[in-house]
């Protein structure tokens, strides 16, 4: 299998006639607008409640308790770790925290620690659970559930009632009077303690045709918001059964709301608003961009209408209060903690699950929206465009996953602290084994996966002896025959004729610049291996410093070198460390338009052959600390720091 292996390498394309022209990265061309999406969590936050103490997430990888420390505890509801969590409700009376899945109703009791599943509705009811949209605890200790198909009631007896009320529900608010308040398609319609219903619309005043959310008004009574007969958006508050109308000026989406002691906390347009009873003793200040309501409908008076200073996240629309906190769920970023009301100070509660134990950051894709990561932890995440799913086989360490220039994808894994690696085609199918790697130590490590422009994968390599960890070369990989060979330094001639290639031993990148050329970033230089020769550049003959942590080669014959000084290009002759590029580099990659892409102590660096230009927490990301940077086939950049990974999509 070496013979074969060696063959292939020897038989490889050969260099173009003639000096290759340098290809330094380019400037110009006509701007475009970067897209930076930073990530700190696998799923978004979708629903968040409180019950007592403690605060309630949940997203697609299930439901997180947190408490007021920050700590996060992982509940199990059953069915799956990936049931979908479609409502939260709390009763704060019993310390019940009611909940909603695609498989099941039943309740946390925050008291007791238990979680407890009630029967299923019955088939006759004809009820999809996937179908809720809303939920509110009941005062006898039951659930109102609102759905597609209209309003339904159950109890921790497993009783399931239907109601009268037979359109979908879009919101429920359940009074401390007893009232149960409903958000519908068709208008907001109350329910009183003794089962009456009763609609209000235009006639009172209640100019809503659908409702988005129902919640507690600004010193008492409701507030609901939703849209007109004409399809604007309408605020309706009633008290005593007195309603007025009003529209938000200037125009801005409400998207939900929490009442938090006497106010209102709405959400939208990225913003927050706080609405409160007008204080006649209170004075608006003079500013160009104050909001107010606009009365449409009915003689009461407008709450008072402000808003505050904190931003909202991309996505941050599941709204809850927490005390006297405001918090919100986001897209990618946890939750997020708002002191006072939602005036803040903000601060962060998240889990960082793909951070966890990170060493690496690899990509590999088979489509735009369909990538897999792995960053040297458990597990392989598999992202399709919106979250990141957990993927691969379960409890093993995903080294690396590299894209082959036929396409395929393969991971690079290994089986708990064994000592042995595994090479794994990966396909919708599911991971197939086609090569194993093995090390003289205990768990062994890879330190960079690349495959050459014919096919073969290279892998650097690391293992454990004891506590010291020591490099172990490169192995090279055939994986269409499932052939494994290796490199590493040596002066036995008798290795060399065994195809054992006289690498510098501890590699931590690789580059090439055709079949034939291949660069490695070593501790001891910037190596070229060109079919049995090595030579190295260290301090003594051109680099700046020979610790080099990165390195890219370029088709036009440039090989860039990232050290803890700067950047170095090699072109063919000797080194040299441009100004621009005098700054420390984790890592480096280069992109098809010639652009140089550097992970930074600042932040994502990108050098353009001219100047440098910089993405750090000003411009979208969560950390300066970049660590690693890689490619994808779609000229994106994937970046990680210490507790996010970035996607820059130039």
């Amino acid at each position: 299998m070496i013979r074969g292996i060696r063959s292939l390498l020897v038989g490889a394309a050969v260099l173009a006639a003639g000096c290759p022209t340098a290809n330094r990265p380019r400037s110009g061309g006509a701007s475009k607008t970067v897209r930076v999406r930073a990530v700190s969590e696998a799923a978004a936050v979708r629903v968040v409640a409180s019950v007592g103490s403690y605060l309630y997430s949940a997203s697609s990888r299930g439901l997180v308790r947190w408490d007021a420390s920050g700590t996060a505890l992982a509940l199990d509801l059953g069915h799956g770790a990936g049931d979908r969590v479609i409502a939260l409700a709390a009763d704060a009376g019993r310390s019940w925290l009611w909940t909603v899945t695609t498989a099941a109703v039943g309740y946390v009791d925050a008291g007791q620690q238990t979680f407890v599943e009630i029967p299923a509705p019955p088939r006759a009811i004809g009820l999809d659970l996937s179908t809720v949209r809303a939920v509110a605890a009941a005062a006898d200790g039951g659930l109102w559930l609102g759905s597609a198909k209209g309003l339904l009631y159950t109890n921790p007896g497993g009783q399931w009632t239907p109601t009268k009320i037979t359109e979908p529900v879009t919101s429920l608010y359940a009074a401390a009077d007893g009232w149960l308040w409903i958000g519908t398609e068709r208008g907001i319609i109350g329910k009183n303690p003794a089962g009456e219903s009763f609609r209000y619309g235009a006639d009172v005043s209640a100019v809503l045709a659908t409702v988005r959310f129902v919640v507690r008004g600004p010193g008492g009574g409701v507030l609901a918001v939703g849209e007109d007969a004409a399809g604007k958006q309408a605020v309706a508050i009633g008290k005593n059964d007195k309603w007025s109308s009003y529209k938000v000026s200037p125009a801005v989406r409400w998207d939900a709301a929490v009442t938090i002691g006497d106010t209102v906390i709405a959400v939208g347009g990225g913003r927050l608003y706080r609405l409160a009873e007008r204080d006649g003793a209170a004075r608006r200040p003079l500013t160009r961009d104050g909001y107010r309501l606009l009365p449409s409908a009915g003689d009461a008076a407008a709450p008072f209408v402000e808003q505050l200073a904190p931003t909202v996240p991309a996505g941050g629309t599941a709204i809850a209060s927490w005390g006297t906190e405001l918090v919100l769920g986001t897209r990618d970023l946890g939750v997020a903690r708002i002191a006072n009301a939602g005036a803040g100070p903000l601060s962060w509660l998240r889990r960082g699950e793909m951070l966890d134990g990170a060493t690496s950051l690899s990509v590999a894709c088979h489509n735009q929206n369909d990538c897999w990561l792995a960053t040297g932890a458990r597990r392989a995440w598999h992202w399709r465009g919106d979250d990141f799913e957990a993927d691969g086989p379960v409890d093993q360490s995903v080294l690396a996953v590299v894209g082959s220039p036929d396409g395929d994808i393969y991971a690079i894994h290994r089986p708990g602290d064994g000592k042995k690696l595994i090479v794994s085609r990966v396909a919708a199918s599911g991971w197939s084994d086609i090569a194993m790697i093995e090390t003289p130590g205990e768990r062994p490590e890879v330190s960079v996966a690349r495959f050459s422009p014919g096919g073969l994968l290279w892998v650097g390599l690391r293992y454990h002896q004891g506590k010291d960890e020591r490099p172990f070369g490169v192995a090279l990989v055939d994986v269409s025959l499932g052939a494994v060979a290796y490199h590493r330094a040596s002066a036995d001639q008798r290795e060399l004729r065994k195809g054992i290639l006289p690498v510098p031993i501890e590699v931590f990148d690789a580059a090439f610049m055709d079949e034939d050329e291949v660069w490695f970033a070593t501790s001891e230089g910037a190596a070229r291996l060109t079919g049995k020769k090595v030579m190295v550049w260290n301090e003594s003959n051109g680099l700046a410093s020979e610790r080099v942590r990165a390195i890219a080669a370029s088709p036009g014959g440039i090989v860039f070198a990232g050290t803890g000084v700067g950047v170095g290009e090699f072109d063919g002759d000797r080194w040299a460390f441009p100004r621009e590029l005098a700054f420390p580099v984790n890592d480096v990659a280069l992109g098809k338009d010639g652009k140089l892409w550097l992970a930074t102590e600042r932040g994502v660096a990108v050098f353009d052959g001219k100047r440098v230009k910089r993405l750090d927490v000003r411009r979208g990301l969560l950390e300066n600390q970049i660590e690693d940077v890689a490619l994808d086939p779609y000229g994106r950049v994937w970046a990680r720091g210490a507790t996010s990974i970035t996607l820059i999509s130039p």
